[in-house]
């Protein structure tokens, strides 16, 4: 087996192919020099030209023939030659070539020699016989590629594969590269996080907030205590229901404060005048409808509403939680005053912000390198599959194992 560098690969193959497929390659050398012994006799050719229609043609003429030589001498000059990598593609590149130099001699002809054609009629004759040998040439060319060049043909068309080979490995390089930086932002941010979740713990273990957290949670649980209390509240809907539909009728019924209750009831009585006169006239009414049976309610959810009401006017309790909550609220707005006045709350949002913002570019990150390795395992299993085949097809053209290494600089 030959180990060679992917780098190195296109000249070792080439040379191999130069040994193997000798006597086409000679042959085609060969075409190649005639070709450009016949482009030669042609640019001669023009020269005899010149030399014929000196002293013979007026000065019209003449410039007319300067015209048609310089034309076609620069028409030549484009014709594209194969040198050193003489290839099938280049052959049939100059096959295309000699075509376009035969359409452009036949236009320059018509144009300029009507005008100086009598005084070189042995120059026409000697152009078309050059002419019709390269046009034999140029059959002869054609049908060489076709019946000779055919497995040479083949084998060269493998080198087309080698820039994606080259494209691949420089993806691969690249997308090495940026999941290296992905990871390294990763890890400073995640490090940055850190920090900043260590700081605001810091912060938050400051006393205000501790006792902030603890009279917080006390009021939490003493409005869920007072919400438990209000197991009435299907009947004051139901009767807010029926007192818009206008379906029963009851005095002095404060409708906006049923609304406000519905809504928010410990805020409402909280800001309710002292005994609470709204909300416990709102009960008596209650109670009174429910005891006539007049909200049509299921015989157990009213006895249960019922006993509900009678066990605050019998316990007595409501007002002295909304004395605790009204506590609790003052206890609560003296410290974030507290803690104001101390910078701690804008230090405790800010850092809260700054965590939230590296969340979001952890997480961008995160999704940048999952997909930035997905690039990376795909192109890796592209590279192989490619090299894979690319040595197999190596072996079929060359009879013999050929290792292409392929290296990458990270």
């Amino acid at each position: 087996m030959i180990e060679i560098s992917l780098e190195e690969f296109e000249v070792f193959y080439k040379e191999k192919l130069d040994s193997q497929f000798y006597k086409v390659k000679k042959a085609t050398k060969k075409q190649i020099s005639e070709v450009r012994d016949n482009l030669i006799e042609i640019k001669v050719c023009t020269d005899h030209f010149m030399e014929a229609g000196k002293g013979k043609i007026d000065e019209k003429a003449l410039k007319s023939l300067h015209f048609f030589s310089d034309r076609i001498k620069k028409e030549i000059d484009e014709v594209e030659i194969p040198e050193d990598d003489i290839t099938y593609d280049n052959m049939h590149s100059l096959l295309n070539s000699i075509k376009k130099l035969f359409t452009s001699i036949n236009d320059i002809a018509k144009k300029s020699l009507p005008k100086f054609q009598k005084q070189v009629q042995p120059e026409i004759k000697e152009l078309s016989y050059i002419t019709r040998k390269l046009g034999v040439k140029q059959k002869g060319i054609d049908e060489f590629l076709r019946k000779k060049y055919t497995d040479l043909k083949e084998a060269e068309y493998l080198l087309k594969k080698l820039p994606k080979l080259f494209s691949l490995r420089d993806n691969i390089g690249h997308a090495k590269l940026d999941l290296d930086e992905f990871e390294k932002d990763l890890e400073e941010r995640q490090k940055e996080q850190e920090d900043l979740i260590q700081e605001l713990s810091i912060v938050e273990k400051n006393e205000l907030f501790r006792e902030l957290d603890k009279q917080e949670d006390n009021l939490a649980k003493l409005r869920m205590d007072i919400n438990n209390k209000f197991g009435f509240k299907k009947a004051l809907k139901k009767l807010k229901f029926e007192l818009e539909k206008e379906t029963i009728h009851i005095p002095n019924v404060n409708t906006f404060f049923l609304r406000d209750f519905l809504k928010n009831p410990i805020n409402t009585l909280v800001n309710e005048s002292r005994d609470l006169p709204k909300f416990l006239s709102l009960l008596v009414q209650l109670r009174h409808v429910l005891e006539e049976n007049k909200l049509n309610l299921k015989t157990e959810v009213k006895d249960k509403t019922i006993h509900q009401i009678n066990a605050i006017f019998d316990e007595k309790t409501i007002q002295s939680d909304i004395d605790k909550i009204k506590e609790l609220n003052n206890k609560i707005n003296e410290l974030k005053k507290q803690i104001e006045q101390a910078g701690l709350a804008i230090n405790r949002e800010d850092i809260k912000n700054k965590i939230a913002t590296n969340t979001i570019k952890i997480e961008h990150l995160e999704n940048d390198l999952d997909r930035k390795n997905k690039d990376y395992i795909r192109y890796l299993s592209s590279i192989k599959n490619e090299r894979e085949e690319f040595q197999k097809a190596v072996k079929k053209i060359l009879n013999e194992e050929v290792k292409l290494n392929i290296t990458f600089s990270f």
